[in-house]
């Protein structure tokens, strides 16, 4: 059976940084990363109307869990699977699939993880990616903004309509919940050795 780290965290903590940096430092295991934000509904069955209003990226709803779990049980047997593409309109957008797996070491990243207790279950190590509020904050509009795409105001106006009553409620309380919380403030090079030791102590 393959071992699962489930890594999360409030929005721009730094989990998909940390699960990148610790599948570079176990890159002979050959691991392979899931990502929730792969799993986000696209609202179609929303009437047209009301889709703009419903449409959110931090509340659990947002997030198809039965697919997400079924695929990562079937991952941590040993199997394949066909994972959706990023974004809340896969549908509208279109783009390829992608085949993973199969693979001794599985980790998935994603900041509404926690939420659902089988994921927290089929996990054999779950991590909480822990940064400053201020520092998540700079971070996340940095990055809606950096492609041009979405202006400051844009950034803004969704940070304080989506992220602020959520992240709160949702994403932080998985603090307590964590086998382990890293401070990602700055990249920490010690956690990811860290942790890559232990799974390889797991092999």
């Amino acid at each position: 059976m393959s071992v699962l780290i489930a890594v999360s965290g409030a929005t721009a903590s730094g989990k998909s940084t940390f699960s990148r940096a610790l599948c570079k430092a176990i890159g002979d295991l050959d691991p392979v990363l899931v990502v929730q934000d792969r799993y986000f509904r696209d609202f179609h069955d929303v009437p047209e109307p009301e889709r703009k209003a419903a449409v959110t990226s931090n509340h659990p709803m947002a997030v198809l869990w039965d697919d997400l779990v079924d695929h990562l049980g079937i991952l941590k047997q040993g199997g394949t699977v066909t994972v959706p593409v990023e974004g809340t309109r896969f549908k509208a957008r279109g783009g390829e699939l992608e085949v993973i797996g199969p693979s001794d070491v599985v980790i998935v990243e994603g900041h509404l993880l926690f939420t659902d207790p089988r994921v927290v279950e089929l996990a054999d190590l779950s991590l909480f990616i822990d940064a400053n509020v201020h520092e998540r904050v700079v971070r996340r509009l940095l990055r809606d903004t950096s492609s041009g795409k979405t202006s400051l105001e844009g950034a803004t106006t969704w940070y304080r309509r989506d992220v602020i009553p959520n992240v709160s409620r949702y994403s932080e309380p998985g603090r307590t919940i964590a086998d382990m919380i890293i401070p990602w403030d700055e990249e920490n090079g010690t956690a990811v050795t860290a942790v890559a030791e232990w799974l390889r102590g797991r092999q």
